[in-house]
C-alpha cells in the first residue's frame, strides 16, 4: 500500500497540493478527477518521486510505474530499442533485442506488433500502448496513468481498461487520472475529487452530473443541442488530420485558427498575454481578458505561465474576437477540465450561431456529437460522407476502424 500523509507542494505563491492524505491499495483502481490545476498530476509526481514535497510523508513508494500524458519516447529509436533503454538490456544482436521485446510485449497482454518499427512511424494510439508496456514491464506495485485515453479510440480505450482490470486483479494499485467522467464511472473502484490542491471528496457511488459539479466551484451549464455550421472530422490520430488542417490553413489564411498543439502553435510562451493577443486581434487586451474570463494577474503576464485552459482562452480571444467567417478548431479541448471545456464549447457555438462556418477536428467523439450538426470520419487520408449525428452514431466506430 502507498500512503501519502499531509502532502503539500508550492510553486512560488501557488499552492499546487495542499495538505493531502491519500491511500492507494493493491488490487484497486482509483480515479483522480478535478479541474486543470487541481493538483492531480503534481500529487502523483510526488508519489512517484519525480517531485519532492515541501511537507508531508510518503510510505510504500517503491516499484511505481508512471504513464505520463506527454510521451517519453525516442522517436528515432525502434519499439525494441525504446524498451531496451528503460530496462538496460545489452544484447549482441538486434534480433535478440527484438525477440526479447516481443516476449515482454506478449507478457503485458497489449497488442503492439512489429518491435523493429521506429517510434516516429507509430500512430498516437500505438505510442500510448508502448508507454503502457514500458510501465507494466517493470511489474509495478502502483501504476499511474495520466489522461491515458485522451488520444485513444473507443476500441483502444476498451483494450486499455481490460489491461487495467487485469493488472489490478494481480494486486497492483492502479491510478487513473482523467477528465472523461463516463470512463471514470465505468472503470474506477473509488473516485477521488481534487479542487484547488485539496481532496474534497472520496466516493464509490456517484452520478456523472454529481461528480462534475463536485469538481468545480459553480454549477456547470446544461447541455444544449448541436450548433448549425459545425462540421466535425473524427478519426484515430495519424490518419491525415494534420494534413487536412494544414490544407485548410493554406486555403483560408484569414480563418480563425485554434491549433491542435496550443503550446507549440497557438501561443508564444515568452511573450505577454497582450502581445499574443495583438498578433491577430486589434481589440484591447484588458477587455478580452475580461470577456473571455482569462485568469491572469495582468495583460503583461507571460502567456507561458498560464494554465492550459487559460492559454486556450487566450487563443480563443485572439481568433474569435476578429469574428472570422471560417474557423478551424483542432482538438480544441484536449487536456482541458470540464469547466474549461464547457467554456470552449460555448464560444464555438456562439461563433457558429453568429454565422461562422466551423471545421472541428477532434478525437473526442463526445465532443463531436455535442457540437456538430454534421460528422465525417477520416481514415487513411480519406473522408467519409457527411452524416447527421443520428446516422453517425451507428457508423462511426466501424468507419474509424476502416470497416465498410
Amino acid at each position: 500500500m502507498l500512503t501519502l500523509r499531509g502532502i503539500t507542494k508550492r510553486f512560488g505563491e501557488n499552492v499546487a497540493v495542499d495538505d493531502v492524505t491519500l491511500e492507494l491499495r493493491g488490487g484497486e483502481i482509483v480515479a483522480i478527477v478535478g479541474e486543470n490545476g487541481a493538483g492531480k498530476t503534481t500529487l502523483m509526481r510526488i508519489a512517484a518521486g519525480e517531485l519532492a514535497p515541501d511537507s508531508g510523508t510518503i510510505t510504500g513508494a517503491d516499484a511505481i510505474g508512471f504513464v505520463h500524458q506527454h510521451f517519453l519516447l525516442v522517436s528515432d529509436f525502434s519499439i525494441a530499442e525504446n524498451l531496451a533503454l528503460q530496462r538496460a538490456w545489452s544484447f549482441a544482436s538486434l534480433r535478440k533485442l527484438e525477440d526479447e521485446a516481443e516476449r515482454i510485449i506478449a507478457a503485458t497482454g497489449i497488442d503492439l506488433h512489429g518491435p523493429s518499427r521506429r517510434v516516429e512511424e507509430l500512430s498516437v494510439g500505438e505510442k500510448s500502448k508502448l508507454e503502457l508496456i514500458k510501465a507494466i514491464a517493470k511489474k509495478p506495485r502502483v501504476l499511474i496513468l495520466d489522461e491515458p485515453t485522451s488520444v485513444l479510440t473507443p476500441a483502444e480505450s476498451d483494450e486499455l481498461f481490460a489491461v487495467m482490470r487485469r493488472v489490478a486483479s494481480e494486486g497492483t494499485a492502479v491510478v487513473f487520472i482523467s477528465h472523461k467522467l463516463p470512463e471514470v464511472l465505468a472503470i474506477a473502484d473509488r473516485i477521488v475529487v481534487m479542487r484547488r490542491g485539496r481532496v474534497v471528496l472520496e466516493t464509490k457511488s456517484m452520478t456523472a452530473d454529481e461528480l462534475a459539479n463536485a469538481m468545480v466551484d459553480a454549477p456547470l451549464p446544461t447541455s444544449v443541442a448541436p450548433a448549425k455550421n459545425i462540421v466535425a472530422i473524427v478519426g484515430v490520430a495519424g490518419n491525415g488530420q494534420s494534413q487536412l488542417a494544414e490544407r485548410f490553413r493554406d486555403e483560408h489564411p484569414d480563418a480563425g485558427l485554434i491549433p491542435e498543439d496550443r503550446t507549440r502553435d497557438g501561443i508564444i510562451a515568452e511573450m505577454s498575454i497582450a502581445e499574443n493577443l495583438a498578433l491577430r486581434s486589434k481589440t484591447n487586451a484588458d477587455a478580452l481578458i475580461k470577456l473571455f474570463s482569462i485568469k491572469a494577474t495582468s495583460a503583461k503576464q507571460k502567456a507561458g505561465s498560464l494554465s492550459g485552459g487559460n492559454q486556450q482562452k487566450v487563443i480563443l480571444a485572439r481568433e474569435l474576437s476578429r469574428k472570422p467567417n471560417r474557423i478551424l478548431a483542432a482538438e480544441p479541448t484536449r487536456g482541458l477540465d470540464i469547466e474549461a471545456t464547457a467554456f470552449v464549447h460555448a464560444q464555438l457555438r456562439a461563433a457558429a450561431d453568429a454565422g461562422a462556418s466551423i471545421l472541428l477536428i477532434t478525437s473526442d467523439l463526445d465532443e463531436a456529437f455535442a457540437l456538430a450538426d454534421e460528422i465525417q470520419v477520416i481514415y487513411r487520408g480519406r473522408l467519409s460522407e457527411r452524416m447527421p449525428p443520428a446516422v453517425a452514431r451507428e457508423k462511426v466506430g466501424a468507419l474509424m476502424a476502416g470497416l465498410p
